[in-house]
């Protein structure tokens, strides 16, 4: 079903369907999805329990780098020395373990993240395999009054060229980092851009940050092309 003439055929130009599921839990599976455009989360069925549910969406948000938003609290941070002063770095790493238990915490029983899902996680490639590499992100305070500490982060996959996001936390309600978690997304853009990514695959695109952030909402015909061009392109994240 995932074969290249029958996506672009069947499934590319059928606006109509936009969510498909599934029992498979197969890692393969998984990136194949995620290759051909899907971004994947889970939902529970009433009588099959917790299933993954595909989505192809009709629209995407796309974070293209010149677009790139940076807000004025984020400014302030950054023009306040408080990057240098609390010791500030933002780290890629390949074990997900703790962005994820970090993610279940702040998201609690509502999340999308069931149980089946979190036991695929640890099963993806995270050395880019197949051009796919599962990626936690960390923002750390290493200079903080309370010693080493986790303000934010996010987990994703990188693809080619490609970054998609599929969850974020952050510290909040501790004022002590209010705006952080946009920080954090905001140093993720720069340095993907850095190292060369042609773009930020944000997924669905009814959600108001990307837009403030600079994301712009594309037609799924317009996401694709630029997709399949983009996810054979020879990137390598380097990690923390």
């Amino acid at each position: 079903m995932l074969h290249e003439d029958i996506l672009r055929e069947i499934f590319y130009p059928n606006l109509e369907e936009t969510h498909f599921w599934s029992t498979d839990w197969d890692p393969v599976f998984y990136v194949a999805l995620a290759r051909a455009g899907f971004i994947s989360i889970s939902q529970r069925h009433p009588d099959l329990g917790a299933v993954l549910i595909a989505e192809l969406q009709d629209a995407y948000a796309v974070l293209d780098w010149p677009n790139l938003h940076v807000s004025g609290h984020v400014r302030k941070i950054i023009r306040s020395g408080r990057l240098e002063d609390e010791g500030i770095e933002l780290r890629i790493v390949d074990d997900c373990r703790r962005v994820l238990k970090c993610l279940l915490a702040y998201h609690g029983p509502r999340t999308w993240l069931s149980a089946p899902y979190c036991a695929l996680l640890p099963r993806l490639p995270a050395d880019g395999d197949f051009g796919f590499a599962l990626r936690g992100t960390e923002l750390w305070s290493m200079k903080g009054s309370r010693g080493a500490e986790l303000i934010a982060g996010e987990l994703g996959y990188t693809i080619g060229g490609t970054y998609t996001s599929l969850s974020g936390f952050c510290t909040r309600p501790d004022r002590t980092w209010r705006h952080f978690g946009t920080l954090q997304i905001v140093l993720l853009a720069q340095r993907l851009r850095d190292l060369g990514f042609a773009f930020w695959n944000m997924g669905h695109p009814h959600h108001t940050y990307k837009r403030v952030l600079g994301a712009r909402v594309i037609p799924r015909e317009e996401f694709l092309e630029r997709w399949c061009a983009a996810r054979n392109l020879k990137i390598r994240l380097p990690s923390a």
